[in-house]
């Protein structure tokens, strides 16, 4: 177990009344409404804002907040994944929480990582790749298998519990962590299981939701802090469960690679069995849907393929009713934005205006 955790650390109390307090609960509905703004579920509450806010804080306040089924569905593109939608009223609840917790997690997490924090961010980490990617010899890269679906609630409410002593709190994030439950998805057995072991640890963080990015980098802070302040590496990236290590000793990633396993292990997680390797980085180092080489960038090619099919079945579309033309633009604009974030892509930005004929 790295330093870090072993060393006694100050717990944060006294949370609950700002969670609840009116002004915190009015900043979360205005971010939960971020992007919304025209949905109707966000304009029926608009219409009873302070009614809503006022029961969502006697319930917070008395005990009696619960969370609400979430709606699910499946995405293909580009791997299957189940998305979780909370309700308005949950997510508001989850803006409240994260905007007072947020701050407390985030101290006790290492500059490395960049996941959904302010000031870090896709841009950042990919700007460190980069620059790593030019100045070092070799790359371990290692993503963990099923990430979400995997999170053991136990293991996570004993990190949240060294970091957050105030009782109150500690019940809603409870509440929050055990209103989901990966089910089959995710059930790994491991050294010390029995048969029904994994069956009776409950499982799994419902991607979708604004917690789970918060309590996802919690859960892999301690390999953070192992990685920085024991094995070393001359560099360290991490994007939720994306790691990067890069060195110029190949034996020493290796080495690496064999001590974050076991360390995965003991927090019930496997790594990926086909994206965790040690390589150079002149073959290219792929990250948050690029591929970094030492003398430049390029956009991953299952990236590139995966937007010129996307746009070419809105051509279809298109050619059949004028009207979706509306539906091109934004998806053009937002892949001009993505591939514009790193030298070199204005060729791909030339080449997809060439196919449009509006």
């Amino acid at each position: 177990m790295a330093g870090r955790e072993r060393r006694q650390v100050k717990r944060t109390g006294n949370l609950f009344e700002a969670i609840c307090s009116w002004e915190n609960l009015e900043l979360a509905a205005r971010r939960a409404r971020r992007g919304k703004r025209y949905r109707r579920y966000a304009e029926e509450f608009e219409l009873r804002r302070e009614t809503i806010l006022g029961r969502l804080r006697e319930e917070l306040l008395e005990g009696r907040w619960r969370p609400s089924p979430p709606r699910t569905f499946t995405l293909f593109d580009p791997k299957e994944r189940v998305i979780c939608a909370p309700p308005y009223r949950d997510r508001i609840v989850h803006h409240a929480l994260c905007n007072v917790i947020g701050p407390v997690l985030d101290r006790s997490m290492v500059a490395q990582s960049y996941s959904c924090r302010v000031g870090k961010g896709t841009g950042a980490a990919r700007d460190e790749c980069r620059r790593l990617a030019r100045t070092r010899r070799y790359v371990l890269k290692l993503d963990v298998r099923k990430y979400f679906p995997s999170i053991d609630h136990e293991r996570l409410k004993v990190k949240v519990r060294r970091l957050i002593k105030c009782a109150p709190t500690l019940t809603l994030i409870d509440l929050v962590i055990d209103a989901w439950d990966s089910g089959d998805e995710g059930r790994f057995w491991f050294p010390g299981d029995t048969l029904f072991t994994p069956c009776e640890r409950r499982h799994g963080l419902p991607i979708g939701s604004l917690t789970s990015q918060l309590f996802a980098n919690l859960y892999l802070s301690r390999i953070d802090h192992l990685v920085i302040e024991q094995l070393r590496p001359a560099g360290y990236v991490r994007y939720t469960d994306d790691l990067l290590l890069f060195s110029d000793s190949k034996a020493a990633l290796h080495s690496a690679r064999a001590r974050l396993a076991e360390e995965l292990r003991a927090e019930r997680l496997l790594p990926h069995p086909s994206k965790c390797r040690v390589h150079a980085c002149r073959e290219g180092v792929p990250f948050l849907g690029f591929r970094f080489f030492p003398d430049g960038v390029r956009v991953l090619r299952q990236n590139r393929l995966r937007f010129e099919r996307r746009m070419a079945c809105l051509r279809r579309r298109m050619a059949a009713d004028h009207r979706e033309w509306t539906k091109v633009w934004p998806s053009m604009f937002g892949w001009f934005q993505f591939v514009r974030e790193q030298p070199g892509g204005e060729g791909l930005v030339a080449a997809e205006c060439r196919r449009q004929r509006f």
